[in-house]
């Protein structure tokens, strides 16, 4: 299972990011507090189009980083998908697929169900 699953009744199951726990949210949530570690969870889509250095990047969304964007971590980026057209430094956990575009670069760990490495593309 995926971080995340919709169902036609206006719900879907999420994974939490710190714990690993799984409960059901509405579809239309933006973030929560997770049932089993109280973790404040973040459920929107993240895109990156310039250079920004954080902590960490944790979502049950995608992230997008876009050509000119870069995306420093110093922890980890965790998230239901990835595509990947910049530059990512950081330890990374995708729950689904990963896609590293033709010039985009990755330095760090990647950890993902599914991984799509176009032509190109640098994975240091």
């Amino acid at each position: 299972m995926g971080l995340f699953k919709r169902n036609s009744t206006g719900l879907r199951n999420i994974c939490c990011t710190n714990c690993g726990g799984s409960q059901e949210i509405s579809t239309t949530a933006q973030s929560i507090i997770c049932h089993h570690c109280n973790a404040s969870i973040r459920i929107t889509d993240q895109k990156i189009t310039q250079y920004s250095a954080i902590v960490s990047l944790e979502t049950c969304g995608s992230v997008v980083i876009e050509k000119k964007g870069a995306l420093v971590a110093q922890k980890r980026v965790v998230a239901s998908e990835l595509t990947l057209k910049g530059s990512l430094k950081g330890n990374t956990v995708i729950y689904d697929t990963a896609h590293i575009a033709a010039g985009a670069q990755l330095v760090g760990n990647l950890k993902a169900r599914a991984l799509i490495v176009d032509d190109g593309a640098t994975i240091k």
